[in-house]
């Protein structure tokens, strides 16, 4: 099955989701930050369209970088949870970057939202501006949206945070295995320090 741009993709993103697998999503496997022997793992679903997880990345995640993550007090993972097709095309912006940048492309796309977020397909082109701005060639970022397994493995996180976590809106936390919403660097500093101490 092929994944073209335009009205087949919002039809397969919406319809089939539910209908797929379940994968395995080990954080062992993952790009992550701070130290994978931390008693307390983060795990950040988020959708690259979401403003609050903009606002998240813009104003509290910085302090938990600095506090937790730089300290290696925790594990912090971010997973894909798009939310419409802009979304979808963002995080697989995101995977194409080299895996030492990936972090820093999450940022950028987050940040520059309101760049590249449009009611119409414009959007492919403005992310591709994005990427090439950020050192990707637009061959490869080319080559990254028609790559079927980026799009099949971020579709199947989104089902699995779903499932696992009945996650159903973004950005969402699961510190430790429980579920927490958007909340205050106070909320997560409160939580963070409880299982660490």
């Amino acid at each position: 099955m092929k994944y073209n741009i335009g009205k087949f993709l919002i039809i397969f993103f919406f319809l089939i989701f539910p209908k797929y697998e379940i994968i395995n999503a080990k954080t062992n496997e993952e790009i992550f930050l701070g130290n994978k022997d931390a008693k307390v793992t983060v795990i950040e679903y988020a959708s690259m369209t979401c403003i609050h997880c903009a606002n998240f990345h813009k104003d509290i995640y910085p302090k938990i970088k600095e506090n937790y993550i730089d300290t290696n007090k925790i594990k912090f993972i971010y997973r894909d949870f798009p939310l419409d097709k802009q979304a979808l095309f963002g995080s697989v912006l995101a995977k194409c970057a080299p895996k030492e940048k990936y972090f820093d492309f999450v940022k950028l796309i987050l940040s520059t939202q309101k760049k590249w977020v449009t009611s119409d397909d414009t959007f492919i082109d403005k992310l591709k501006n994005i990427g090439k701005l950020a050192g990707l060639t637009e061959s490869k970022i080319n080559n990254c949206f028609k790559d079927e397994q980026i799009v099949d493995n971020i579709i199947n996180t989104r089902t699995f945070a779903e499932r696992k976590y009945n996650i159903n809106s973004t950005p969402s936390f699961i510190i430790n295995n429980k579920k927490y919403s958007d909340m205050s660097y106070e909320n997560f500093e409160k939580i963070i320090e409880n299982l660490i101490n």
